[in-house]
């Protein structure tokens, strides 16, 4: 098909111009066959794919395998494999081209790009002492790139040993970055209002854990003292049931996910914004460069991100006695406002299953489960995981809480069968967003195992709300103390442990003793709906006296 006319080729080039992915597509599909185009043809049909916001992970994958032809096809040129790289992230195949990678990275070894792919690659697979390896090999070749910076502060929060004192030094590495063309031209200004302009800016304002706990938070705020402004950096298309119900609770609402940083900084200023809190932090979808340019009187880190960000002008971060202790602030670059009971509170879910009864009384296995993250289940977690299950008659039930995909699942497969772990005993369950029947799969779960340094949250508040322990360990900073404040507040203080030996041991004691067990799930649910856990009340009581304090103490 080398004849194609001129006119035809001058079409397609103005459906990518204009961002007509679905119909180039169609033009390019009505030609025929795929495998007998020609190689430009084939190349911008594959990158149209990756760009279309429409395309389905199929169609994704089938882009990758198209741009997978033409990379092999000719190893010479790299941009068919970066684009490879970046369709693959969106599709969920993983295992092949970080292969694909790390072959090409033999002929390039001080290719970048190369290096960060592989870098994310391994981050997604939770190889994470792997990611942060070609992480620290990209920044011996360029240190000041922003977003792999970032990328790899969030990697560190995953991995054992790290202390707080290294994460502080490398937040502030990617403040120097951020804040390197800061204009320091925003004067503070009370504003002359009865209310408080109470700002919140997100990417999660949908069905996601932050609007989990932030929905009924909303609904108690005093809205006679504050005026509540959502700043939304959600993609429209990705708006959904929760997105439509939180916009009724906020007077204000502007979705900003189309308005470049420079324009941002000015639209929000132009709000005059009294508090602004960020539930993002270093999260995907943040806008840290807003933030450090300040754009509100006061800016608050809070609910999205349990660490430190390093920004100048991010005036404070909310936490709690358990996660925070008073000698480590100094390893925070904001101020810390301590509420007295826990950081947050989930709000109760519109629809709660029963709760069932000990589930080995029904079985001949006992089980465990965790539905965190799985980026999480670092390998230090899977080799004492691995050892809990060696030693008792049970097998463990995992749901990934932000996807479901085979590669992972395939990667987590392949450490546990180095622990000696038999594939049968790991069951994984699929990921979906009703949250009835996602809170009715804790009904099979005896004991939840908590992942760390890395704490579950959202799971934790919701195994506890189904009935179900879970099994925590101390840490070291905030990120890695939210499971010890959840016990605490709870009331769960047996479960709370101090290290992995104590950890593993009643982990298998509790898979024996059914009697202590027993008795500790009942009422369960009650006891924690009447902690602090789910006292939304007097949690924004507490949360909006402390607004109100900083505000009468700030200009």
């Amino acid at each position: 098909m080398s004849d194609l006319s001129e006119e035809f080729k001058s079409n397609l080039a103005n459906l990518y111009k204009n961002n007509q992915y679905s119909q180039l597509e169609f033009e390019i599909e009505k030609l025929g066959e795929l495998d007998k185009l020609p190689k430009n043809i084939l190349y911008l049909y594959s990158i149209s794919i990756g760009l279309n916001p429409l395309s389905s992970d199929e169609r994704l994958k089938i882009s990758s395998k198209l741009l997978k032809k033409i990379y092999l096809e000719d190893k010479t040129n790299l941009e068919p494999l970066y684009n490879l790289a970046v369709i693959s992230l969106k599709s969920g195949l993983y295992l092949d081209i970080l292969e694909l990678l790390i072959d090409a990275l033999k002929l390039y070894p001080k290719d970048e790009r190369i290096i960060e792919f592989i870098a994310k690659f391994n981050f997604v697979l939770s190889n994470l002492k792997e990611s942060i390896k070609y992480y620290e090999l990209l920044f011996e070749l360029s240190p000041r790139k922003l977003e792999a910076r970032i990328s790899y502060l969030i990697c560190l929060n995953y991995i054992p040993g790290i202390s707080q004192e290294k994460y502080f030094q490398e937040s502030k590495k990617i403040s120097e970055i951020i804040e390197k063309e800061m204009k320091f031209d925003f004067v503070k200004d009370r504003n002359l209002k009865t209310k408080i302009s109470l700002g919140f800016l997100s990417s999660d304002f949908k069905r996601h854990s932050v609007s989990f706990f932030l929905k009924d938070f909303l609904k108690n705020i005093d809205q006679n003292k504050f005026e509540l402004t959502a700043f939304s950096n959600l993609s429209e298309v990705n708006h959904d049931d929760i997105t439509r119900k939180l916009k009724k609770t906020f007077n204000h609402w502007y979705d900003i996910f189309n308005i470049p940083d420079e324009n941002l900084v000015k639209f929000i200023r132009e709000k005059k914004i009294d508090i602004l809190i960020d539930l993002n932090g270093y999260t995907f979808g943040n806008r840290s460069k807003v933030i450090s340019k300040r754009v509100a009187n006061l800016q608050i880190s809070w609910l999205g991100y349990c660490n430190t960000t390093g920004l100048t002008n991010m005036d404070y971060l909310f936490t709690d006695k358990n996660c925070i202790k008073h000698d480590e602030e100094k390893f925070y670059s904001e101020n810390i406002l301590y509420l007295p009971n826990i950081w947050n509170v989930m709000s109760k879910p519109d629809e709660l299953p029963d709760v069932n009864d000990l589930p080995r009384l029904k079985k001949d296995i006992f089980t465990f489960g965790c539905f965190n993250n799985f980026q999480k289940i670092s390998d230090d977690v899977v080799h004492v995981w691995s050892q809990i299950i060696n030693k008792s008659n049970s097998r463990i039930i995992l749901k990934n809480s932000i996807n479901d995909n085979e590669d992972i699942n395939k990667n987590l497969i392949k450490k546990f069968k180095k622990n000696n772990i038999n594939p049968d005993k790991i069951i994984f369950y699929k990921y979906f967003q009703n949250q009835k029947n996602h809170l009715e799969l804790y009904n099979q779960i005896d004991v939840a195992l908590d992942t760390f340094p890395y704490n579950g949250v959202t799971t934790s508040f919701e195994a506890n709300l189904m009935g179900v322990p879970v099994l925590t360990m101390k840490g070291n900073n905030f990120n890695s103390r939210c499971g010890e404040s959840i016990s605490k507040n709870s009331g769960a203080h047996f479960f709370l442990c101090e290290n992995k030996n104590e950890y593993i041991e009643k982990a298998i004691n509790l898979s024996k003793d059914f009697n202590f067990l027993s008795q500790n799930r009942k009422q369960l649910r009650d006891k924690i709906l009447a902690s602090p856990l789910f006292d939304m009340k007097d949690f924004c009581k507490n949360f909006t006296k402390l607004l109100v304090q900083i505000y009468d103490n700030t200009i």
